[in-house]
């Protein structure tokens, strides 16, 4: 039994234990009946949908720390028409991943593939189409999504978008020390997000999600793709995928000497983006005017000027590690 399951047992049995209204007895057979319920319930299965050299397996490893295969020179999964089962192990517990042939390699198979995918979706906790970021090229992917749900709309919330490779969009300005997107690339994401979801939304009313960008290789922003995956899985399964969650950490990613600038024991703080200027001193006879506090030249400046608590709390939060790289970016035109 996983940490993550005995540790719902224990909460459980807390809840249990202090409820007045059950007898010795009864309380045994709802606990007995509750583990036995836990340890049955089937692992998470998930359909992974995408063309070639998406990066399905790496997606696959920056979510679940599994070890999943990566194929770089060719697809990693080579298939004709059985698609089998994969039983992948990741650090929290295993998960059934599912890997579809691509939908457009080849115009005479299109219509076999979509009847094996009419077999296999049903199946799904979540289905989770894979798209290169920076490829705007979307209509085989309407095409499927009216084939493939039009008959079965009751799988459309299962749905989740990822638009991989992020680093990869324009401007090709990635800030690889702070492993983060730049400025420009951000805003061009966001865009990308928001268009891919109107297209998608355009014949599959339906879908209420959102497109997700993410690095996989660069394990960036995968806790909003994980918790578009939540929102897509059953509600009564959505602990099981839970309790398999094992991110990988962005920070790993980050250039060693800014993280060790950061851990530096210091009281100052960064300034935000329009600091007030700091009062003059008084005037001192024989005595110049202490200089203005100047805002740090880098992001590794910025970092170096943070206390241990300061970093902790920053480094514990990717989306404001994001917002005060930003900041010190924009405030010093880098």
């Amino acid at each position: 039994m996983s940490g993550s399951i005995r540790g719902r047992l224990r909460r459980f049995t807390t809840s249990v234990d202090q409820s007045d209204g059950l007898t010795s007895a009864q309380r045994t057979a709802i606990l007995q009946g509750y583990e036995e319920a836990l340890g049955s319930e089937g692992p998470p299965r998930l359909v992974l949908i995408g063309e070639a050299g998406v990066g399905k397996s790496t997606t696959v490893n920056a979510l679940f720390n599994a070890g999943q295969a990566v194929g770089h020179s060719r697809a990693t999964t080579d298939r004709a028409w059985t698609i089998p089962v994969q039983e992948v192990s990741g650090s929290n517990g295993t998960l059934e991943v599912v890997d579809m042939p691509g939908l457009g390699d080849d115009i005479t198979n299109y219509r076999r593939y979509v009847d094996l995918y009419r077999e296999i979706l049903p199946t799904a906790d979540a289905i989770v189409w894979i798209h290169p970021a920076k490829d705007r090229m979307v209509h085989l992917v309407q095409q499927a999504l009216a084939d493939l749900f039009g008959p079965s709309p009751e799988l459309v919330g299962r749905l989740v978008f990822g638009l991989n490779k992020a680093d990869e969009m324009g401007p090709h300005d990635w800030n690889t020390r702070a492993n983060l997107p730049s400025e420009l690339q951000r805003a061009a994401l966001r865009e990308r997000e928001e268009d891919f979801t109107r297209r998608i939304a355009r014949v599959l009313p339906a879908w209420q999600g959102r497109a997700v960008s993410y690095a996989a290789l660069r394990f960036y922003n995968l806790t909003a793709l994980f918790k578009e995956m939540m929102y897509a899985v059953p509600e009564q399964r959505r602990w099981v995928l839970e309790q398999r969650m094992d991110l990988a950490d962005f920070t790993a990613l980050v250039d060693r000497k800014l993280l060790q600038a950061a851990t530096a024991t210091t009281l100052a703080e960064v300034p935000a983006d329009d600091p007030e200027p700091p009062a003059r001193p008084e005037p001192v006879a024989d005595q110049r005017e202490q200089p203005r506090i100047q805002p740090p030249r880098s992001v590794a400046d910025a970092l170096a000027v943070l206390s241990d608590a300061q970093w902790r709390e920053l480094h514990a939060d990717r989306t404001r590690f994001q917002e005060f790289v930003r900041r010190v970016e924009r405030g010093n035109g880098l």
